[in-house]
């Protein structure tokens, strides 16, 4: 056993740029497809991630300063730190738990699509690190390491299932077939974004528009077509938004001419790393949904990817630019907060990336659930920073300073909480876990025919995105 361990260890070590375009070459073998456009299609990903790195480290090195100056001019003291991503992964993957999750997960993965419970098979490994955490937290409440494993399990089939129920809708926003998303993460946001889409409907504001509706509006000059215009485009977003960052900030003239530009860029550039990532996917899915069709003529599978796959879509970037000022502004003043957003601010794309999809890329709508979104997010993330630097001391990191408490806002996930929450439910716990998988799994089939009927209709009469 401690040899797979090894070896499972070894593998996510190698990082996600080595590791991705390794495992979606064997797929694409996998699938048929020649090994010379496997190749090619996996080292395509790879590059598409290191692009996206790359940009990373740019939006962090650039917006990193400029967001610890406006903690400083907001005077946000806040005492559980936002880390980022990457430690929690490192800390998730920290120990016997998180390794053997890995493995339990891959089976029951392949049981369920065996046994036709789910559609979607998840090669998204680096992001197992959500699960890992979310049995972490359990085994530090309860002290049981197999109902941790068992919440973490949970964790993973809600996220299969939400996976399952958006598939569609989410080939058609990202244009990518034979995928879905059950990501730790983004998954666990759709439920609250499904509800709000459903109030929304009701309003007349947030209603969705035919896409032909916006060159009729061309024709209007008025002041709603200029700002339209000008939160329509990336470029001038991000022009806007880092003058608006460069001021808060308290830069001189250099300052904030430096950070408008590097945010402009940013807001180009994220899409166009994406945009490789994806080359690199089509031929897989491609293959993937013609390997499908053939075997498994009565089902329609996908390929569960990682949430990085959604960000290069206009109102995704656009929306997620203005969510950081945002963040910093709501943690400022939201009650019982305790979350500093540091690590993840720039990366706020991604934690609206899913209410694109959800809201079929309506700009409103989406910008709306983001601001119901972000006070979650961080009471959540608020209270995971306890167990969570506690899981870090177990992995012997040390992320945050004395008195000090260390979190992410990765953490501000429904699917950790309920999970957790419900395995701490004295002598019942294991029950109510086991009672929601098993309400998850069958209820989310009557939730696959209710929404593949709405995104027909909504298709016929509107189109696959809207204004």
């Amino acid at each position: 056993m401690q040899v797979v361990m090894d070896v499972i260890s070894y593998i996510v070590d190698l990082g996600s740029y080595i590791f991705v375009p390794m495992l979606m070459c064997l797929i694409g073998l996998l699938f048929g497809l020649k090994f010379p456009k496997a190749l090619r299609a996996g080292a395509t990903v790879g590059v598409g991630l290191v692009g996206v790195s790359i940009v990373s480290t740019l939006t962090s090195q650039s917006l990193g300063p400029v967001i610890n100056e406006m903690v400083k001019v907001l005077n946000l003291n806040l005492t559980a730190i936002d880390v980022g991503g990457s430690p929690a992964a490192a800390v998730g993957f920290g120990g016997l738990l998180g390794a053997s999750l890995i493995v339990i997960i891959i089976f029951v993965n392949i049981v369920m699509v065996a046994l036709k419970l789910t559609n979607t098979v998840n090669v998204d490994v680096y992001n197992f690190w959500y699960f890992a955490i979310t049995a972490g937290f359990v085994q530090i409440l309860t002290g049981s390491f197999w109902l941790a494993i068992l919440a973490g399990v949970t964790h993973a089939i809600l996220g299969l299932k939400v996976a399952d129920i958006m598939a569609h809708r989410t080939q058609q926003i990202i244009g990518i077939e034979a995928i879905a998303i059950p990501h730790g993460f983004a998954a666990a946001s759709a439920p609250l974004f499904l509800l709000l889409d459903k109030v929304y409907d009701h309003i007349p504001f947030l209603a969705h528009r035919k896409m032909e509706e916006e060159y009729e509006e061309e024709t209007k000059k008025g002041i709603g077509h200029y700002i339209g215009a000008i939160f329509g485009e990336r470029i001038y977003l991000g022009l806007i938004m880092g003058m608006f960052f460069g001021i808060v900030a308290g830069y001189d003239f250099k300052g904030i001419a430096d950070v408008t530009i590097k945010t402009a860029a940013l807001m180009e550039l994220f899409p166009t790393m994406v945009k490789m990532l994806v080359n690199g996917l089509i031929p897989i899915s491609n293959q993937a949904k013609q390997f499908f069709t053939k075997h498994f003529a009565d089902r329609e599978l996908y390929i569960g990817l990682d949430s990085a796959v959604t960000i290069g879509h206009p109102v995704t970037i656009s929306v997620g630019f203005l969510m950081i000022p945002v963040f910093m502004i709501v943690a400022a003043v939201l009650p019982g907060n305790t979350t500093l957003p540091l690590g993840e601010v720039p990366f706020a794309a991604f934690y609206v990336c899913f209410a694109t999809i959800v809201h079929r890329a309506n700009r409103r709508r989406t910008i709306v659930s983001s601001l119901i979104f972000i006070p979650i997010v961080l009471w959540i993330s608020s209270w995971a920073a306890p167990m969570f630097t506690e899981l870090a001391h177990n992995a012997n990191l040390t992320l945050v300073a004395q008195n000090q408490q260390a979190t992410t806002m990765a953490l501000g996930n429904l699917f950790i909480l309920i999970p957790t929450l419900l395995a701490e439910i004295p002598v019942v716990g294991a029950i109510a876990l086991i009672v929601i998988d098993v309400a998850v799994i069958f209820g989310g089939k009557a939730l696959e025919k209710y929404y593949a009927k709405e995104d027909a209709k909504f298709e016929e009469t509107i189109g696959i995105e809207s204004l």
